[in-house]
């Protein structure tokens, strides 16, 4: 009974390890990948059942014991660039010149959440430059009408379908405008945010749909957005910056694409998961909010913020804007390969399969 309890346990922890490699836009494929930390536990666990059982298991032992230690090889592998114990991505400076600083604070708030004040309350206490929030409807807009105070210059699309936004800033805009990269009611922002230095930020704030029952069957709109902002981004000579709720896992093969194609640097890698979903259960928890940069900048501070009401822990970085580093911070590059997937996935069809 024991073999086959634990050999039934292996099978099914393998097969879910691995599957995330077949290259299918269907949502049972890519959602897989979202929890590769928990997996990674559920392994370790397995592994210690093989070495505590060894005398029950007889020959099949080694099997049982190699097969999991290959994917927790594999996970860890997968992981490990957001543990501490790896490199830094982005250098961390000092706040030497306020003139090029950039504060910025992101957020998917819940459309049913009506914890307004406890949300206002996060933005008046971080005081960033730029505020970007999503999953944001009519009520969220009235409840927000009092940065309009500090937050002069804003860009809004509030919607009731969970995919509305709301992005205000203290620094002028330019050339601001609400786009729909992927389908028709996700929209996203794209504008310049202009430092008081004068120097101008290209600044992207993104929410594309996850590849869950209810939403989307596949995950193709999704990548479709992020490949296309990847692309641009790439061929942008001003710093940048890529934030929203991407509602894919640092760890995917798609995120992991986006930064090779745009060039984008991760604040998180070397840090840590810095999970921002789900904030009401702790045990599946995954990075889904992120703040992606070019190696322009370097990271005075990092934080992810208390619960406050949503089902998301809102983001907020402190960047200091300096040329510079540029020359010293490596850029993930993507291969020939993997950028004519990206150049797929950025042209692919509108999925002709709804959400049920």
């Amino acid at each position: 009974m024991m073999i086959l309890l634990l050999g039934l346990l292996t099978l099914v922890f393998t097969l879910m390890t691995f599957l995330p490699l077949v290259k299918n836009d269907y949502w049972t494929f890519r959602i897989l990948e979202y929890p590769r930390v928990q997996k990674l536990i559920i392994g370790t666990v397995l592994l210690l059942g093989c070495i505590t059982t060894k005398g029950w298991l007889g020959e099949w032992f080694w099997w049982l014991f190699v097969a999991n230690a290959i994917c927790i090889a594999y996970l860890i592998g997968k992981i490990f660039p957001y543990t501490s114990l790896s490199p830094k991505e982005m250098k961390r400076v000092r706040a030497a010149n306020a003139q090029n600083e950039l504060k910025i604070f992101t957020c998917n708030v819940l459309q049913d959440n009506q914890q307004f004040k406890r949300l206002l309350q996060q933005i008046s206490f971080t005081d960033p430059d730029v505020v970007f929030l999503v999953e944001t409807d009519s009520a969220w807009e009235t409840a927000m009408q009092v940065l309009k105070n500090n937050y002069p210059y804003s860009l809004k699309r509030p919607l009731s379908n969970t995919y509305g936004l709301l992005f205000y800033s203290r620094l002028p805009l330019r050339n601001g405008v609400i786009r729909f990269l992927a389908e028709d009611d996700i929209p996203s922002v794209k504008t310049i945010v202009v430092l008081p230095s004068g120097v101008e930020v290209q600044l992207y704030g993104l929410h594309p749909k996850p590849p869950v029952p209810k939403e989307s069957l596949t995950s193709t709109a999704k990548d479709k957005e992020l490949m296309k902002v990847a692309f641009e981004v790439e061929k942008q000579q001003k710093p940048c910056v890529v934030m929203g709720d991407l509602n894919d896992v640092a760890w995917s093969y798609v995120t992991e694409l986006f930064r090779k194609v745009s060039g984008l640097i991760d604040p998180r890698r070397g840090r840590g998961f810095y999970s921002t979903f789900s904030a009401n259960h702790w045990w599946m928890r995954f990075p889904l909010d992120y703040i992606f940069c070019s190696s322009h900048f370097g990271l005075v501070s990092m934080k992810r913020m208390p619960y406050n009401g949503s089902d998301h822990f809102a983001m907020f970085i402190h960047l200091q804007y300096h040329p510079k580093l540029k020359t010293v911070q490596e850029e993930p590059e993507a291969d020939a390969k993997e950028r004519a997937d990206a150049a797929e996935k950025a042209t692919a069809p509108a999925p002709n399969i709804e959400g049920i």
